[in-house]
């Protein structure tokens, strides 16, 4: 997709993020692993059986990085723009996965979200003591025009 003259929406927020990944990849290698699962979008009946026979699960975060940083075993990262809202099956999904120890944020737009994932690869590991291990804003949050506010 050509960003240049595109509409600004949750995909290019999103493709935003992904493409500045790539260009920290001498710094932090590890966002080699920061993928997006394609589990939304519309679908024939039966291409949706068939995928939730496979596993698919409703409200699976658009971001993820299986990096263990902190005190943290992952990272995910839901991608929101302008009005859009948290559906149910995605709250209880980044609640969930916060519970086992994934750091689990709601970023509206970009910016938000690479300043989550730069905080997120710069946590020392647990041992440290000096509270560098973890992240500046509440697990579980909402990040919208510079205010946090609980999921």
């Amino acid at each position: 997709m050509n960003l240049k003259y595109a509409l600004r929406s949750e995909d290019t927020e999103q493709i935003a993020v992904v493409q500045w990944s790539k260009y920290q990849l001498n710094a932090h290698p590890e966002l080699k692993l920061l993928h997006h699962c394609p589990n939304g979008g519309s679908r024939n009946k039966a291409e949706a059986v068939k995928l939730k026979q496979m596993g698919v699960v409703a409200g699976i975060p658009d971001l993820h990085l299986p990096v263990p940083k902190g005190i943290y075993c992952g990272l995910y990262i839901e991608m929101k723009y302008g009005d859009g809202t948290i559906q149910k099956t995605q709250r209880e999904f980044l609640k969930a996965a916060a519970d086992v120890g994934h750091f689990c944020v709601v970023c509206y737009g970009a910016e938000e979200a690479i300043e989550i994932i730069r905080q997120y690869v710069n946590l020392k590991p647990i041992d440290t003591g000096k509270g560098e291990n973890q992240m500046k804003v509440s697990n579980k949050s909402i990040l919208r025009e510079g205010r946090v506010k609980p999921l």
